[in-house]
């Protein structure tokens, strides 16, 4: 007898499998099930929402059955009745229980107690997303709903929705791209609504924040970021393992607080932080001696010491990255710092993390040996303020 073969997945399996693989996402989105609400309460909830420092996502889904019968007008309809309005209630009952919290005890998706603060939901980007059947005859839906006290919530299709998730990575990635979107929807209406969202991605991606939207950008969207963003998805692997490894429901804080710095640097700082990674990946891998790469962000007050190790001075590597890393954040006078060193053990790169954070006394004894023996490099300005480098 033949096993028969599984069905299509459905777009909740979909979605929580593509949240499952994005660290951010693992460590910060929580099931709105498990919002304490009152027995006699009964309002229906989004589904899903993000809940980090200073930003935050509330996500709705709806699926059309795909056995259900498809009469002329029948689809536009579902989208107005079940995913708009419907949807952009939900959001909003989510919004107002938020308000409702000073701070929240979640457990998210590697299985530890958090501790977070909603904060205003005002400023949650709101998302639905919305599958129909694939063979599905076309036709035209709303792509946002903006409400009569200024609530705007972005509607998506569920392609369109993944596809987005392939360009960018981090909350703050998130948030700029579906701010730029917000913009365009509302600026340009309908021009906005009347372009893929392939050329919305490829128009933000190419910086042309004031042209109107045009199928032209499309092939902008088709790029993938290139080695530099498979290097960066290689360090948040082994961030990601570090801290699924924490067996105990409370985890050790310091990989949730690194996890938090890189989710909150600005498009060109992430940029930055991208290539050194890069860069400093390819030294370790080839065995080359190279100074520790740095970045500072005076936005958020915490700088990147990245540290690659040759095979050399491997035995001491460790010792290296909490020194350097103490040295930089004293010379910068920086309240937070994350250490990141690189070494090759055998045909593998490992990667440590350290988290250093609180005042920088004065400590002659340092800057004496910082003016003896400089161990960074000159810093130089680029195009990526506040960062210096």
């Amino acid at each position: 007898m033949k096993e028969s073969s599984p069905g299509p997945s459905s777009l909740l399996q979909d979605f929580n499998a593509q949240q499952h693989a994005n660290v951010f996402l693992r460590a910060f989105s929580f099931a709105t099930i498990q919002l304490p609400r009152s027995s006699d309460e009964t309002v229906e909830l989004a589904d899903r929402v993000v809940l980090g420092d200073k930003i935050g996502f509330i996500f709705q889904l709806k699926e059309r059955e795909q056995k259900v019968a498809s009469k002329p007008g029948d689809l536009e309809k579902w989208v107005t009745n079940n995913v708009v309005k419907k949807g952009v209630k939900q959001v909003q009952n989510t919004r107002d229980l938020l308000r409702t919290y000073k701070g929240l005890s979640l457990v998210n998706h590697f299985g530890h107690r958090v501790w977070v603060a909603p904060g205003d939901p005002d400023d949650l980007v709101s998302m639905i997303i919305y599958r129909v059947p694939t063979k599905s005859r076309a036709f035209r839906a709303a792509r946002f709903k903006k409400g009569k006290s200024g609530g705007f919530v972005h509607i998506l299709r569920d392609v369109d929705y993944f596809e987005i998730c392939q360009h960018f990575v981090t909350p703050a990635e998130m948030l700029d791209y579906f701010s730029f979107r917000r913009d365009i929807l509302i600026n340009w209406d309908p021009a906005g609504t009347a372009v893929s969202e392939d050329a919305l991605v490829g128009q933000y991606l190419l910086e042309d924040y004031s042209s109107e939207p045009d199928p032209k950008f499309e092939r902008a969207a088709r790029s993938r970021g290139g080695p530099t963003a498979c290097e960066f998805s290689f360090v948040l692997d082994s961030l990601a393992s570090r801290i699924a490894s924490q067996p105990d429901e409370y985890a050790d804080t310091d990989w949730y607080e690194i996890l938090t710095e890189i989710a909150l640097l600005g498009r060109y700082e992430l940029k930055a932080l991208k290539q050194q990674l890069r860069l400093a990946l390819e030294a370790v891998r080839g065995n080359r001696f190279e100074l520790p790469f740095r970045i500072a962000s005076g936005r958020t007050g915490c700088g990147f010491l990245i540290v690659p190790v040759t095979r050399e001075f491997h035995d001491r590597a460790m010792g290296a990255l909490e020194s350097l890393s103490l040295a930089s954040k004293h010379e910068l006078d920086l309240p937070r710092q994350v250490g990141i060193g690189m070494w090759r053990n055998s045909e593998f790169v490992d990667i440590e993390w350290i988290f250093q954070e609180g005042d920088n006394p004065p400590n002659p004894e340092l800057d004496e040996r910082l003016a003896q023996s400089y161990p960074f490099r000159n810093a130089s300005e680029q195009r990526l303020p506040p960062i210096f480098v």
